[in-house]
């Protein structure tokens, strides 16, 4: 089977970004011992550490489409007093993540993403959307079922490639700055940016926003 850069997109022109998708390339990459990521890598070094610096310890963390849980896994260490949640559809990488992690503490649950959030349970002070826009049929729905569970002032935080330079059939959905300013500018006032050069593919970009404590703006 191909590399999931190499997958080709369905001839319907479906998202091929399904649980069933997913569950199969992390087999893959687990049974391989390596990324299935078209010779690149899941761990997104400083764009991690720059996320790392916008969460305080004790705080509540969300990670939605956690993957293989490196970032989790990181908000673990680097805070010991944060309580994690990492959710992703695979529910093969989930079991893997929960037995790898058993002994630190980290909340692993699995749901579709694009319709199970609002099943969590409890409010999150942070919550993370790493590498996940650029996957998602209706971004928007999304984005807005996290904010539903974040608590008033929370600080919403999204990485993705900027304008996805390099096609990937993963990928259905290109951003660029305006387009991410404006997809979080409804939450809260200011809208932070982090720029950063290719670490794999192409540019990438970090943005978050600390919601209104009141009603979010529409």
């Amino acid at each position: 089977m191909a590399p999931a850069s190499l997958t080709q997109r369905p001839m319907d022109g479906s998202n091929i970004n399904t649980p069933e998708y997913w569950d199969g390339i992390y087999r893959r990459e687990f049974e391989s011992g390596q990324p299935d990521a078209g010779g690149g890598s899941r761990d997104y070094g400083p764009i991690h550490d720059a996320i790392l610096g916008l969460v305080a310890d004790g705080s509540r963390v969300l990670d939605v489409a956690c993957g293989p849980g490196l970032l989790c896994r990181k908000l673990r260490l680097r805070h010991p007093a944060i309580r994690v949640t990492g959710v992703d559809h695979s529910a093969y990488r989930i079991g893997c993540n929960r037995e790898r992690d058993r002994d630190l503490g980290i909340e692993y649950r699995c749901a579709d993403i694009r319709t199970g959030l609002a099943s969590l349970d409890g409010r999150f002070d942070v919550a993370c959307l790493c590498e996940i826009l650029e996957h998602l049929d209706d971004p928007e729905r999304v984005v807005e079922a996290v904010v539903e569970r974040l608590r008033p002032g929370g600080r919403l935080v999204v990485s993705c490639p900027h304008d996805d330079e390099i096609p990937d059939p993963e990928h259905v959905r290109a951003w660029g700055h305006d387009d991410l300013f404006h997809l979080l500018a409804r939450f809260g006032w200011t809208v932070s940016f982090r720029h950063f050069e290719p670490p794999y593919f192409s540019p990438w970009m970090l943005a978050w926003v600390d919601l209104d404590r009141g009603e979010a703006r529409a």
